[in-house]
């Protein structure tokens, strides 16, 4: 019998295939070569800068988010974290994840604190997706005309609103009250992650001050970098209507049934972008252009990755 690890492997694998075996077909690749083509070095220069903007914002929000389970750590720590944990995800999601190794590198410097970091992680997962969801509600609502002519899309909407009612519903219900269910694990394990959410949402509002912080994020290293990809590779689409499916297609893209989020982004990218009049052919350019960066720019974390394997080995 398969052990479960290298079963959910395969089955991410076999997805993966499939999402791209469709954009293989679906695509006109000559003309995401010209594409290709058209986008300059200044311009992928804004877009680094902001992708690395987005980074630097998300672990600036790691940060707080840790300094409230008491690990006080200098920036660059939380930084260099965050951006190795982007090499991981990339190159060797199979063996380790980067939020693993984020948890374990910040708990070892905060004098082996690991549950800590690790609730530190967790809550800035979180916190990201709940921004990224209630941007993706606000501007479905302000560009409703539209969104409501797409059925697709508004049944999207609608269950990413229905997803972000029931989260806050059942964080406010089970405030002062324990689940109990007919499985104990899973009584243990909800109530543990509610309380730890309500620890956050104390007094100092830490929680809601992540979810801001992650609009941020969402603006520049999201939005604003795929938009710079957009403006140059000359795809015409109403700013409006990018802003209506990119957080969607975050979200969706986050959805860990693939690789590497390998196929469903592109998936993500082709069919939402596609409500609007995007060309398949250029939106997939965007898709690439943004991974392809995405990639090159993590493995410079190569070498922070292999000088903590040495440390962890070393123990």
């Amino acid at each position: 019998m398969l052990d479960k690890k290298i079963l959910r492997l395969l089955m991410k694998l076999f997805a993966s295939f499939l999402f791209l075996w469709w954009i293989i077909f679906e695509i006109n690749w000559t003309e995401v070569w010209s594409y290709l083509q058209k986008i300059t070095l200044w311009q992928i220069f804004i877009y680094i800068l902001l992708y690395i903007g987005g980074m630097m914002i998300s672990s600036y929000k790691w940060q707080r988010l840790a300094a409230h389970k008491n690990i006080k750590l200098p920036f660059g720590d939380f930084f260099s974290s965050y951006y190795t944990a982007t090499f991981i995800n990339n190159f060797m999601p199979s063996f380790v994840g980067g939020d693993a190794f984020k948890s374990y590198r910040i708990g070892s410097m905060a004098q082996n604190r690991y549950k800590e970091a690790a609730s530190s992680v967790i809550m800035d997962r979180l916190t990201g997706l709940w921004g990224a969801m209630i941007l993706a509600i606000i501007f479905a609502a302000v560009n409703f005309a539209e969104i409501s002519g797409n059925k697709i899309l508004l049944s999207v909407v609608g269950a990413v609103f229905s997803a972000i009612v029931f989260w806050f519903a059942v964080l406010e219900i089970f405030r002062k009250r324990r689940i109990k269910t007919s499985i104990e694990k899973m009584d243990k394990f909800l109530n543990m992650a509610i309380n730890e959410v309500n620890r956050y949402n104390g007094k100092s509002n830490e929680l809601w001050r992540a979810v801001f912080v992650s609009f941020v994020f969402n603006f520049i290293g999201l939005a604003g970098a795929n938009y710079v990809l957009f403006w140059s590779l000359g795809i015409q689409i109403g700013f409006l209507d990018f802003l209506s499916v990119i957080f969607l297609i975050s979200i969706v893209s986050s959805v860990p049934i693939t690789i590497n989020n390998i196929g469903i982004k592109e998936w993500a990218y082709i069919t939402f972008f596609g409500f609007f009049g995007a060309g398949s052919a250029g939106v997939i350019s965007v898709a690439i252009i943004n991974r392809t960066i995405q990639m090159l720019l993590s493995f410079f974390a190569l070498p922070i990755y292999l000088r903590e394997k040495r440390k962890k080995k070393s123990i």
